[in-house]
């Protein structure tokens, strides 16, 4: 996720912590995370004011305005954390990758089995930001920190990745909120690197945004909106056929196909895109994947 010039932490990661620190405060959220507030720091007060003013102006209850501007974040973390909980039992020993991992928690949070490994990689500004603050707990799992730059593999995080005990085993690899940050080739490298690194009956856990949802990124650029989706740049119709083609079998499923079953798309709150742009051009989706023999 990309840093801005002053913040050497990055302000979507920040986002994404508020997002999740805001779900604890929703009478029945849809995961645990007492951490998240830390490490958002005063991104949820300013969250909170802005949705305020949208509250104000669209004559719409605070509620309702949260709800629908979290739910997206929500749906993502649970989706990813039921596939790593269900698939990690199966695994005989149990490791998992969480690349950009930001400013995620999963390694305090999670119930994870006995002698996982989970590795995270991400610029060292924000593996050290997140080591800092969150300095006093205990991991539930054998965890590692690994410095790297997704966009460049030339930075060595593979090496690292490997030389911290990265085994030729089944492994869990985790997209979250990355490859629409990526510029397209660094995407399509990033997905041939792990496809080398996955052996047969390993799983991808990814999210991704289409095409139309890229052009309207490109228009808040322009109009100088969107503090996160203005950095979007890599969009794709369809996440079945890209995976294949790294030798994945994927299942493709919507958000609000997800969110229905926790109550999250009433009718009251319709399905809408989550950037702006014509409806009809505009989405996001979320991927459970198997590597093929």
């Amino acid at each position: 996720m990309p840093p801005t010039s002053a913040d050497p932490i990055s302000y979507t990661a920040k986002i994404v912590a508020a997002k999740r620190a805001i779900e604890q405060s929703l009478p029945q959220p849809l995961f645990d995370d007492p951490y998240a507030a830390a490490l958002a720091g005063d991104e949820v007060e300013h969250l909170l004011a802005k949705w305020q003013q949208v509250s104000n102006q669209q004559e719409r209850s605070l509620e309702e305005v949260v709800a629908k501007r979290t739910r997206y974040i929500a749906i993502r973390t649970r989706f990813f954390d039921d596939l790593l909980l269900a698939t990690l039992p199966q695994l005989p020993e149990p490791q998992v990758v969480i690349l950009g991992s930001g400013l995620d928690t999963r390694a305090y949070r999670l119930p994870w089995p006995p002698a996982t490994c989970l590795y995270e990689i991400d610029v060292p500004a924000v593996l050290d930001y997140k080591a800092n603050i969150l300095r006093n707990y205990e991991p539930n799992c054998c965890h590692h920190l690994i410095a790297g730059d997704l966009e460049d593999v030339q930075t060595g995080w593979v090496a690292r990745l490997l030389e911290a005990g990265l085994r030729q085993l089944p492994t869990i690899w985790l997209l979250e909120g990355v490859t629409m940050y990526l510029p397209e080739p660094s995407a399509h490298s990033l997905l041939r690197t792990v496809a080398t690194l996955s052996c047969p009956g390993s799983v991808l856990g990814m999210d991704g945004v289409n095409d139309g949802s890229i052009r309207a990124a490109q228009r808040a650029k322009r109009d100088d909106r969107g503090r996160v989706v203005r950095h979007w740049q890599f969009g794709c119709d369809d996440p079945q056929q890209l995976l294949e083609r790294y030798g994945w079998s994927a299942r493709v499923s919507q958000p609000q196909d997800v969110g229905i079953a926790h109550g999250r798309y009433p009718k009251s709150m319709p399905v809408t895109a989550e950037v702006g742009g014509h409806q009809s051009e505009r989405g996001v989706w979320l991927v459970q994947a198997k590597k093929d023999p």
